[in-house]
């Protein structure tokens, strides 16, 4: 059967539409019906709470759904936050901070996403993290009153939220520029303990309680992490640079560096992808780590407070993707307050 021009011209037509439609979707993500056959997942780097984090998440997503989710270590979620645009980074694991102000290209992220924000959108909110200085045993630091004078790594050039982080962590001291000296880092907070370690520096001000180079420089100088003032006063000036809230710990094995009840710092670590990233994929991620979210837990100590029961979260600092708003409400996890706080965080821009 001889094709006619009319039924040519359809399909060329149809083609066009076609090469079209391929053309304007976001590189590097599947069409709104596909998982991608394979995901990029950002953390820091190797390590880090987040790394680790990352991992268990990719194993967990990666076992369960038609994907291979390949872990990118980096110094900082200002290196990989561009790559969400590009669709090079599918999915990323930071904290509120970063989120926020990636999102909105602020609060130091105006040079590295060159006045843009980063196209992301929560997935999940999760583990929270335990935050606080650091500093060797042999450093004679115990308290905040002895990080005068002391060097102190407050600036990581990977992520301008852990230099957030450094700054809230010496007002919360009420210790002032010019009293410490400080020490810059390249990278995220693995490299200052690093620095403590090979002693260029005295005290990191930025380290998350479960590290595993907490255990190394423990077996080398010593490891104590510094008791953070919960005073009202005090948290105040904590919070005028980083979103976090006080949380007492008591000594534990797992919590190398934790000699005594201390006060450190809370905040929540994410799950976040590319606005690119399709409803149906998105959707069926959440689905995973929802209904086998016990398969987290075994994969690292943090990763024991990556329960479902926080996914949802009305202090979320970014909104929700709509993939994921979809399975919340079929659980029932997603509240009317939510669409509230959804709605005021899209018109953030």
């Amino acid at each position: 059967m001889r094709t006619t021009p009319s039924a040519r011209h359809r399909s060329l037509a149809a083609r066009a539409a076609l090469v079209a439609a391929l053309a304007a979707a976001p590189l590097g993500f599947a069409s709104a019906q596909d998982m991608p056959k394979v995901m990029n997942l950002a953390t820091h780097g190797v390590g880090s709470v987040l790394n680790a984090a990352g991992i268990g998440l990719a194993k967990v997503i990666g076992t369960h759904l038609d994907t291979q989710v390949k872990v990118m270590p980096s110094a900082g979620p200002t290196q990989w936050l561009p790559q969400i645009a590009t669709g090079e980074v599918h999915m990323g694991v930071l904290n509120n901070y970063d989120a926020l102000h990636g999102r909105l290209a602020d609060a130091g992220y105006e040079k590295a996403l060159a006045g843009k924000g980063a196209p992301i959108l929560l997935l999940t909110s999760g583990t929270r993290n335990w935050l606080g200085p650091l500093a060797s045993a042999e450093s004679g630091v115990k308290s905040c009153a002895d990080l005068k004078g002391k060097r102190v790594v407050s600036r990581y050039t990977g992520s301008a939220g852990i230099t957030a982080q450094g700054a809230a962590m010496m007002a919360n001291c009420g210790v002032k520029t010019g009293e410490f000296k400080e020490v810059a880092v390249a990278g995220g907070p693995d490299k200052g303990i690093q620095a403590v370690m090979d002693g260029s520096a005295d005290v990191a001000a930025s380290a998350a309680v479960g590290m595993g180079i907490i255990a190394e420089l423990d077996a080398k100088k010593g490891a104590r992490f510094v008791a953070l003032d919960p005073s009202p006063e005090a948290w105040a000036r904590f919070r005028e640079h980083f979103p976090a809230s006080p949380r007492k710990l008591e000594p534990a094995k797992a919590r190398v560096g934790v000699v005594e009840p201390l006060y450190v710092a809370e905040y929540p670590f994410y799950l976040v992808a590319g606005e690119g990233l399709s409803e149906t994929a998105a959707y069926r991620i959440v689905k995973v780590l929802w209904e086998k979210n016990e398969e987290l837990f075994p994969l690292h100590a943090r990763l024991r407070d990556w329960v479902k029961e926080r996914f949802v979260d009305e202090e979320a600092t970014i909104p929700y993707h709509p993939g994921a708003v979809k399975f919340y409400k079929e659980v029932g996890a997603w509240s009317p307050k939510m669409d509230e706080v959804q709605a005021k965080l899209l018109a953030r821009r």
